[in-house]
């Protein structure tokens, strides 16, 4: 698989980058601390700022690979306010899974789907990937309607497909092909890399 790593992307009002150290304190107090963003991850709020630490040196260190795909999400002004990325899940047949996580200060204002959609755009005009997938709890609809939002689709559910604090979750299944991102309408502004 053609890769090319984690590159800045900028969009109508958000900025993607590659995470630094010195973004610890925001990235703490904006969404890693907070139970509501954490809720159906596999780890839980962060008690202290070390551990947010621990987690951006770990990206760090992961950008020196080429297959690496994880952005920070900040606003024009420069305040973290999540993250997103792709997992490389098959490099043989070509995808990936989108994640994302935002702090809940700005849940409902299409920072998700802004972000998520620049990562799609962005995979698609530069790299060969084929196949982005992406998953959600059922008890989360907002997160699917992100998905919907950016243009994938509803492939299924899965019952028990992941467990999170103790409990397994059903989740809805989503994805997106080349050839259906081709067909999604967008202005040449959308997306300025970088």
């Amino acid at each position: 698989m053609k890769h090319v790593g984690t590159k800045t992307i900028e969009t109508e009002r958000l900025v993607l980058r590659r995470l630094e150290l010195t973004d610890a304190e925001m990235m703490f107090r904006n969404w890693t601390s907070d139970d509501k963003v954490t809720r159906y991850l596999r780890w839980d709020a962060h008690k202290t700022i070390d551990d947010t630490k621990k987690m951006i040196l770990q990206w760090m260190n992961n950008y020196q690979d080429d297959s690496t795909y994880y952005w920070g999400i900040y606003l024009k002004n420069n305040e973290m306010i999540g993250s997103t990325g792709i997992t490389i899940t098959s490099e043989c047949d070509l995808k990936g899974e989108l994640g994302y996580k935002i702090g809940s200060h700005w849940w409902n204002q299409g920072y998700s789907s802004e972000a998520a959609g620049a990562v799609i755009d962005y995979m698609f005009r530069n790299t060969d990937i084929e196949r982005i997938g992406a998953f959600s709890s059922v008890e989360n609809p907002a997160s699917s309607k992100v998905m919907e939002k950016i243009g994938m689709h509803h492939e299924g559910s899965l019952r028990h497909y992941y467990k999170v604090g103790g409990k397994f979750h059903d989740c809805d299944l989503y994805g997106i092909i080349r050839k259906e991102w081709v067909q999604i309408p967008r202005s040449a502004e959308s997306l300025i890399p970088h």
